[in-house]
């Protein structure tokens, strides 16, 4: 429905031109069309709304409503490499940033782009909820090792549900 909209829109812009105000201030307003860069998406399948709603879902389900959580859906270049997403967090302030990487950039096939990326946010809250934990820092494997096992439990779940 909403790209009805904007078509429509786009194509009365086109046909009738510019609105002119016919004030006495002769004001006048253009909407330029969006520019759409090469080799970007101008219907993403991941979006920011979808990436909020992941992430209020299972910070409810993993108790963390007291973090304060942004996210960022980013290209390839700005996360580690062969990483699909990352958190960062400050546990005096508790805020954290997840990052998640842009269906673009994804080499999955287009129909498990979005279940890998949930199965992501899900994978960084878990880190985020561990985060009090003493954890090791020269034996990260270990803890990577638990939590992908936990997010994929709690997603099985999840699904199991539906």
């Amino acid at each position: 429905m909403r790209a009805v909209t904007v078509l429509l829109f786009f194509f009365a812009f086109g046909v009738f031109g510019p609105a002119e105000s016919k004030s006495a201030g002769n004001a006048s307003r253009t909407t330029s069309p969006q520019v759409v860069r090469a080799g970007t998406n101008p219907n993403p399948l991941l979006t920011q709304d979808l990436l909020y709603f992941w992430i209020a879902k299972w910070q409810r389900t993993l108790a963390l409503e007291d973090w304060s959580i942004e996210s960022k859906i980013v290209r390839t270049w700005e996360l580690p490499e062969r990483a699909v997403a990352n958190i960062h967090w400050s546990l005096p302030t508790k805020k954290a940033t997840i990052r998640v990487l842009d269906s673009v950039d994804s080499s999955l096939p287009r129909s498990e782009i979005l279940k890998d990326t949930e199965l992501s946010v899900v994978h960084e809250l878990v880190h985020l909820s561990m985060s009090k934990l003493p954890l090791d820092p020269n034996h990260t494997e270990l803890e990577e090792e638990a939590v992908k096992k936990l997010s994929v439990a709690l997603l099985t779940l999840e699904d199991s549900k539906k």
